[in-house]
């Protein structure tokens, strides 16, 4: 159970983050935007804000517990019975006790606060559990168990995760309080001050994440060769790239906040604002869950096998593609089997892990190149394009794992165990999702529903899930160099959900079409990607 344990303890932690940043945010949303305004924002506004704050309180409650369970759990297997007592005695496991009954509890007082319409002292008392929730999570993290500077470390990471859920928290709030804003509940105006209010907060918050995750790279991370050789730093840099798109959509919303203030909003200043905020919002919360996923690293200074620039490098150099498979009976006689966290790959391992990526890189290609000339408008029939997918669908589930289901020794509900081949799996259904979704809206029978969205929100779901799930309980150079391309590609997928919603929730014409060249470009991207991965 080793290996899908490693898998769900980052998933819950991921969930913990989640439910964190949104209680946290929320109180800051309330303190600094709402209660500001009060005489102007009506009281579903608060009730709703109040709300979130208790559902992130209890996310923190019951994935905290969840991500406890799963030690004694990844331990049975050895021990034959799961060692709770003896777990429940660490510091680690009453420190995460702790913190989730903060959760619980700021998750009551939050509905408590929630049914007195946040009169009296109730945003106080919820600021100061927020302050609890933030205090008892100190313990959980890397810094607490650094041997020299602990408490500096741990108190660091603090600090870096309250302005975290000041600005992604916040943003979620922000973004919750949109439908509000009508006629009716609320003045037009009201969007526009919040937004005001927020964006001056969120710059205080963006700026102690950048001074906060700059001392912690520095301990963490130390050298160039930590930055680019290792599985951290590569995450490091992953999450610094998601940050500065989200703060590109970020910097003009403040831009049309700074506007707002001297002349008022326009209608479409107004949607316009909101397409980035819910764009930004989707950037933010990949950004926890791959810090989330950075937790279950170790630091780069702690590694000893760096890969050098050149190895990396080497990963995305062109190359030739690999069009055949190895042998089908050699392959299956001598692969390392799905369920060994500690298999060393066989010989033909390798090469068909070679073959799998470069044939999908070529189909993503291909999918690439539909779609722009869709946009053409001068080939009709490309407006099919989504139904490559399809193939490449085929191509994952059939070709992909010989040693697996449907062709393969392995069986299909027994490999789900691996985190590979679970997400494997969860790839395929997301790629047959992604095909017939974004053809029915392009042969327009779900063009004008909701529907139209499942393109850009599969993407980011996809690329949320490649920057969260590793290869391997080890930290070898071998396996980072795998994760490298993985982080890149994880990083595209985002951009390519991103302009996708951007393309259809922005009013402006000139916008969307840029937008409408930007996913394509980076779907070309992905496919070149695979096309030139290469396991050394």
């Amino acid at each position: 159970m080793i290996l899908l344990a490693g898998f769900l303890e980052v998933v819950f932690k991921a969930l913990v983050l989640v439910g964190f940043v949104l209680a946290t945010g929320g109180v800051a949303f309330g303190v600094g935007v709402l209660r500001p305004l009060r005489s102007r924002v009506p009281a579903s506004m608060l009730a709703r804000t109040l709300a979130l704050v208790a559902l992130g309180g209890g996310a923190v409650l019951i994935f905290q517990l969840a991500t406890l369970l799963i030690e004694p759990w990844a331990l049975a297997d050895e021990l034959g019975r799961w060692p709770v007592a003896e777990f429940l005695a660490t510091r680690f496991a009453r420190a995460g006790l702790a913190h989730a009954a903060v959760g619980g509890v700021l998750a009551m007082g939050a509905l408590w606060a929630r049914a007195r319409a946040g009169r009296g002292a109730s945003w106080a008392l919820l600021a100061s559990g927020a302050g609890l929730l933030a205090a008892t999570g100190a313990p959980l993290v890397h810094g607490a168990s650094r041997l020299e500077g602990a408490a500096a470390l741990a108190t660091i990471t603090v600090v870096h995760q309250v302005a975290a859920g000041i600005w992604a928290g916040g943003l979620v709030h922000l973004l919750a309080q949109r439908p509000l804003c009508r006629d009716g509940l609320g003045a037009p105006e009201t969007w526009a001050a919040m937004v005001s209010r927020f964006s001056r907060l969120a710059v205080s918050g963006v700026l102690v994440i950048g001074a906060t995750g700059a001392l912690l790279g520095w301990r963490y991370i130390a050298t160039t060769s930590g930055l680019v050789g290792t599985a951290y730093g590569a995450m490091v840099l992953t999450k610094v790239a998601l940050m500065g798109a989200a703060l590109v959509l970020g910097a003009g919303n403040f831009l049309a906040a700074m506007r707002w203030r001297s002349r008022g909003a326009t209608a479409g200043e107004a949607e316009m604002v909101r397409s980035r905020v819910e764009a930004e919002t989707g950037i933010v919360l990949v950004i926890v869950l791959a810090a989330a996923a950075l937790t279950s690293q170790p630091p780069a200074v702690d590694v000893r096998e760096k890969a050098t620039p050149r190895e990396v490098a080497e990963m995305f150099a062109p190359k030739p593609v690999r069009l055949a498979p190895p042998p089908y009976r050699e392959m299956v006689a001598t692969a390392a089997p799905t369920l060994d966290p500690y298999a060393l790959p066989g010989p033909f391992d390798s090469a068909q892990s070679n073959f799998n990526h470069n044939i999908a890189g070529l189909l993503v290609i291909v999918v690439a190149l539909g779609a722009l000339l869709d946009r053409s408008g001068k080939v009709p029939a490309a407006r099919h394009w989504p139904l490559a997918f399809l193939a490449l669908a085929a191509f994952m589930l059939i070709l992909a794992e010989p040693n697996g289901w449907p062709f393969g020794p392995e069986g299909l509900f027994e490999t789900l165990l691996a985190p590979s081949a679970l997400l494997h799996r969860v790839a395929t259904a997301l790629v047959v999702a992604l095909a017939v979704f974004e053809w029915r809206v392009r042969v327009g029978g779900l063009a004008a529903t909701r529907w139209r969205f499942a393109f850009p929100s599969l993407a980011l779901v996809g690329g949320a899930l490649l920057l969260t799930h590793s290869h391997s309980v080890l930290a070898a150079k071998r396996i980072y160099l795998i994760e490298v391309s993985h982080n890149a590609i994880g990083f595209l997928a985002v951009l390519i959900g991103i302009a996708r919603w951007l393309e259809l929730r922005s009013p402006d014409g000139a916008a969307r079409r840029r937008y409408g060249l930007v996913w394509p470009a980076c779907m070309a991207l992905v496919g070149l990607v695979l096309v030139f991965y290469r396991e050394l």
